[in-house]
């Protein structure tokens, strides 16, 4: 090895965490960081990639890698290898070992670096949901997949920016926290919770950001009915006791499922919930979004004034910056 050390960074890292098995990762002990001064040669990257293969049959990656190094005095340019230089001291878990001599970068950290360079912030939360969140799509450089293992937690995100606050794009992270939630199940769930919950200068209905994926404990009627020990909600609001599922076709499709979503509907109304369902047609359309987020507003007791006032056009940019038709139908 020579003493040779690369840390993954970036997009990289993102793959490395996502194609890797947790238990053949190892979070790096809290301390100072020396980063090399120099990015690898093509041979050295070649040997070091070649090694983490074996380690880590799975493992997905693509070129050019993107690497962090300590320095730029000692540039090398390469169309497998981009450098980005980190030169302030980094503090808490910033790295994972992948085997000996190769790192990449804590999800969190992987996240501050890619916003160092996202100029959306709307773009950077459904990044920040989907690190939270229970699924997988090309943001984080892999094929789309559910049923994902989380990468962090708001938690985690919010304790590394606390403590790096000096990095590039940390500050734009630790803005939009405000509005991230851990347990998102799918994009769609992601833009649906941004839509209803931003606030109006940003575009939304100003409802709040729920929980998301909340557990809730059946009552012995309610198991009874679907036998069921507790319910998932999509979008909750324990407080208020309302659940806003999003019933995408392939999740609720067949007579089988409907019958299941209703048993599941008439248990929780036992419980004095209420359940809003939204289709994938209604997220669609601006027309039933409103007509949903007015339901959601009178059940939650907010107030229906807007003090933004040019809030459509930002509605309709939100729509548009999350991939959103902006018409009526």
């Amino acid at each position: 090895m020579n003493g040779l050390r690369l840390y993954f960074s970036h997009r990289t890292a993102f793959q490395f965490l996502r194609t890797t098995r947790p238990c053949s990762r190892f979070a790096v002990r809290s301390g100072p960081v020396k980063l090399p001064d120099q990015a690898p040669s093509g041979e050295e990257l070649a040997k070091t990639i070649e090694r983490l293969r074996a380690t880590h049959p799975s493992l997905h990656i693509d070129f050019p890698v993107h690497v962090l190094v300590g320095s730029g005095e000692l540039r090398r340019f390469s169309s497998a290898c981009k450098e980005h230089v980190v030169s302030a001291s980094l503090a808490g878990r910033s790295f994972y070992r992948l085997t000996e001599g190769a790192y990449a970068a804590a999800p969190a950290f992987a996240l501050v670096q890619l916003a160092a360079r996202e100029k959306s912030e709307v773009a950077l939360l459904e990044l920040a949901y989907e690190v939270c969140g229970t699924y997988q799509t090309q943001r984080t450089g892999v094929d789309s997949a559910y049923d994902a293992t989380p990468l962090a937690s708001v938690h985690d995100l919010r304790d590394f920016v606390s403590r790096n606050p000096s990095l590039d794009g940390a500050r734009k992270v630790a803005r939009i926290l405000r509005y991230a939630a851990d347990g998102s199940a799918s994009p769609r769930e992601t833009k649906q919770v941004l839509v209803l919950g931003l606030p109006h200068a940003r575009g939304g209905y100003g409802l709040g950001i729920p929980r998301m994926n909340y557990e809730v404990r059946a009552s012995p009627a309610a198991r009874a009915l679907t036998g069921k020990a507790f319910f998932r909600c999509d979008l909750c609001w324990p407080e208020a006791k309302l659940d806003v599922e999003y019933q995408s076709r392939w999740a609720h499709e067949g007579e089988a499922k409907r019958l299941e979503d209703s048993r599941r509907t008439n248990a929780l109304a036992t419980m004095g919930w209420t359940v809003v369902g939204v289709t994938n047609d209604e997220l669609d359309s601006l027309a039933a979004t409103d007509a949903i987020a007015n339901t959601i507003r009178r059940h939650l007791g907010k107030r229906t004034q807007v003090h933004v006032s040019d809030h459509h056009a930002r509605k309709l940019r939100l729509r548009r910056q999350l991939g959103l038709p902006v018409g009526y139908e």
